[in-house]
């Protein structure tokens, strides 16, 4: 039960952040789409570039918040990790009574 609480609450907080930052990242790809879009029917050599690198920003915009969302991931990961860590080492422990006491 401790076990699943721990996780629970690592995953629950995470979960909003990457929710939150892969949202981020979605609107800002698709403003580099648009921009990109729009470069591509520009005729206007200057405006046409403007065009291409706000798509540029929008786009490393996009990928800073997708990069923002492997730390709530490896958290979680951390999480479980320890927690199988340490289940296992209870597990052990509690084969080891159950077989003193079958042998007694």
């Amino acid at each position: 039960m401790l076990r699943w609480l721990v996780r629970s609450t690592v995953a629950g907080s995470a979960n909003g952040d990457v929710k939150s930052e892969s949202s981020r990242a979605s609107k800002k790809a698709n403003d580099a789409k648009r921009q990109f879009d729009y470069a591509k029917r520009e005729k206007d050599l200057v405006k046409k570039m403007t065009y291409l690198a706000e798509g540029m920003s929008y786009l490393s915009e996009s990928v800073e918040h997708v990069s923002n969302t492997t730390v709530p991931l490896a958290k979680v990961a951390f999480a479980a990790s320890l927690l199988v860590e340490n289940v296992q080492d209870n597990l052990d422990e509690q084969t080891k009574d159950i077989v003193k006491q079958l042998k007694n």
